[in-house]
């Protein structure tokens, strides 16, 4: 009897128990809006800079990048502001990190989540008035990167107040397509430039922008940006705060095309879709795909960093596909290809699409490449014939751009960034040990020996003088594109040779044939 009755009771446990909700066994991950839900691995001590309308936050070594956001930062401002005849009513806090894996462990915003807080990844660069900003590896990336948050806070408080993320009434609010605010953020922001231009012209080749609403993540926003250069001109950019101001007014983002244009949003969309149609019809298409294709990419998986052993028996590259990164290599002899390295799950975030860094050593058996892992950047030799592969830290940089050997394979000559500056490096492997070449504001990309040379380097580079200052000035004047220079790294003079010069093309990853 008292076993039956144990049992029942049991059973009725187990009923009561399986009927509750289960909400604590699964949560949102990083949109909880309590305790620290992101990763830190470092304690990082913060320092600030104030200026009349902005804030700048730093960290330790973040100094002289701090130094430079407020400068552009306060241009930028004052430069939006004027094209929206409008002054921006909160002060701007800019928090600045020195690369992508800092600001990745930030955890601003948690606490006060919204849903209007969370995107791609679990965090957003714009919070209210805070702008959470990072060195993504060359002044003109940064410079980009602060100018759109700068034209997104000033386009949100515009829309919907100084107060945007914290109204709770859904009367004052409404829907808001990313290729509508993302895409006028970067048209305001910095216009038009040669990367906008290609991804444009293959989104219309390709009939991706079909259907501008169905867009996700990037293609809206290029898509977007598209359409607003298409309206400004068509019916001139003066009209643009017009737009803004009536789409705040009716709450309807059709309403402000129409009165203002004249004309629906469809049939602004359809002479969009003609403008550029007509204005890519004169263009020759790209020639015919070799069929010897190694291998064919899904959705949404990058392939990069192509490099082939000096031997030409191996083909090695990177695929990027949501994080998940992965290193292949393919011998063109046998024909078979394998996966030397993976690192990190695949999910939709943010993600750092650089790394890893590939190089191959001059005697075709080692490929080497550099990661990041936890905030550290780790040095790894695969060794192909063996198959086995060895690492090690590699320490003082804060990320690395591109790297390639000497002839005789004992150093590296590297592009990487410290500090916010990108500069070149020379790395012994026997030592570990890195020695600074150049110091200043210009970007100095794609390093390589010349061939046959392990005195002479050749890189790409946007500064304008031919002279090394290595001053280390984050205010010193760069050019708008890069060209092409060698420089003799024994001799350690302080002049460069400069072989290309020109005014509207970029020049980069020079391959040295002599």
């Amino acid at each position: 009897m008292h076993k039956l009755l144990s049992r029942r009771l049991l059973f009725t446990l187990l009923a009561v128990i399986l009927s509750l909700p289960s909400g604590g066994q699964f949560y949102n991950g990083l949109q909880m809006s309590f305790g620290k839900n992101r990763v830190q691995y470092y304690d990082y001590y913060w320092s600030f800079y104030r200026f009349e309308n902005i804030d700048c936050y730093f960290k330790e070594e973040g100094r002289e990048l701090a130094k430079f956001t407020a400068d552009y930062g306060i241009k930028k401002l004052e430069e939006i502001e004027n094209f929206f005849d409008y002054s921006l009513e909160k002060r701007l806090i800019f928090i600045i990190y020195n690369k992508q894996a800092e600001y990745k462990q930030s955890n601003v915003g948690l606490v006060t989540f919204s849903e209007d807080d969370y995107n791609l990844g679990g965090y957003s660069r714009i919070i209210k008035n805070k702008v959470l900003l990072y060195y993504e590896g060359t002044r003109v990336a940064y410079e980009k990167q602060i100018a759109s948050s700068v034209a997104e806070v000033i386009i949100n408080e515009m829309i919907a107040g100084a107060d945007l993320k914290d109204r709770t009434n859904s009367s004052q609010s409404f829907n808001i397509p990313d290729w509508y605010l993302k895409g006028l953020v970067n048209y305001v922001a910095f216009g038009w430039d040669y990367e906008t231009e290609n991804r444009v012209k293959d989104g219309f080749r390709s009939g991706k922008y079909k259907n501008i609403n169905h867009l996700q993540y990037e293609d809206a926003i290029y898509a977007g940006q598209s359409f607003w250069r298409f309206l400004g001109n068509r019916y001139g950019d003066a009209l643009i705060p017009s737009i803004i101001y009536l789409t705040k007014i009716y709450k309807n983002i059709n309403d402000g095309f129409l009165y203002v244009t004249g004309e629906k949003l469809g049939n602004l969309l359809k002479e969009w879709q003609e403008y550029y149609r007509e204005e890519y019809s004169s263009d020759k298409g790209n020639p015919p795909l070799n069929e010897d294709r190694l291998r064919r990419s899904r959705k949404e998986q990058i392939f990069q960093q192509v490099k082939i052993s000096p031997d030409q028996k191996n083909i090695a590259w990177v695929t990027n596909d949501w994080g998940r990164k992965r290193i292949w290599l393919y011998n063109q002899q046998t024909g078979k290809t394998r996966v030397i390295f993976r690192a990190e799950p695949k999910y939709e975030h943010r993600t750092d699409n650089t790394y890893p860094v590939i190089a191959w050593h001059p005697n075709s058996n080692i490929l080497t490449f550099i990661n990041e892992e936890k905030s550290l950047l780790k040095i790894y030799f695969h060794r192909v014939p063996e198959r086995t592969t060895e690492s090690r830290l590699f320490l003082y940089l804060d990320k690395v751009l591109d790297f390639s050997y000497s002839p005789d394979g004992t150093q590296l000559i590297l592009s990487g960034v410290r500090q916010g500056f990108t500069d070149l490096y020379l790395h012994t492997i026997a030592s570990g040990t890195n020695e600074q070449i150049t110091i200043d504001a210009a970007d100095d990309l794609n390093p390589s020996f010349l061939k046959g040379s392990s005195e002479e380097i050749i890189f790409s580079s946007n500064r304008l003088d031919d002279t090394l200052t290595n001053r280390g000035d984050p205010f010193e004047r760069t050019g708008l594109t890069f060209d092409l220079f060698t420089y003799n790294i024994r001799s350690r003079g302080n002049l460069l040779t400069r072989l290309t010069e020109g005014r509207y093309t970029d020049r980069y990853q020079p391959v040295s044939t002599g």
